[in-house]
């Protein structure tokens, strides 16, 4: 159901001016110029899991501008990936049934971009902080033990 609702969200996706002030708020010029790469349904939901991970950060007393900065940026390993909400939705499907399968087709551009955008992303923020560049990269690994990490994972997960 959950990817469902994730489905329309995307389809009917608006990044507004609050929004863009949100990101403005958060984003120098360089992290705002490659943010503006991201595809409309992508902005929104980086906003979203932002504004969740401040939320979250702050319940938890683990607030920290590089978690922002991190949820903000975490997709943009997608930027000239050629994703689109149909061929990611479908992938996204293939790879709950058939993942070994779906691996095999990694020469497709999209597809590696799918599985690895996170490494991607960093290759975006050569001269970031360590502790940004480690949020990016690893905010789909499940099996590393960093609190704020788990944050933004479970934000991402959800929105």
């Amino acid at each position: 159901m959950y990817r469902i609702r994730q489905f329309i969200w995307a389809l009917f996706a608006k990044f507004t001016k609050e929004d863009e002030a949100f990101v403005n708020a958060y984003l120098n010029e360089y992290e705002q110029e490659l943010f503006k790469k991201l595809k409309e349904s992508e902005k929104v939901h980086s906003v979203r899991v932002a504004k969740e991970v401040i939320n979250r950060s702050v319940d938890e007393n683990l607030y920290d501008i590089r978690l922002i900065k991190a949820a903000l940026l975490h997709d943009i390993g997608k930027i000239d990936g050629g994703l689109n909400i149909i061929n990611k939705s479908i992938i996204t499907i293939l790879n709950k049934l058939f993942p070994k399968a779906l691996k095999k087709l990694y020469k497709i551009k999209f597809i590696r971009v799918y599985y690895e955008h996170p490494e991607i992303a960093v290759t975006y923020l050569d001269n970031y902080d360590d502790y940004t560049k480690f949020l990016i990269k690893n905010h789909h690994n499940y099996h590393i033990n960093d609190k704020k990490l788990r944050i933004l994972q479970e934000v991402d997960c959800n929105n």
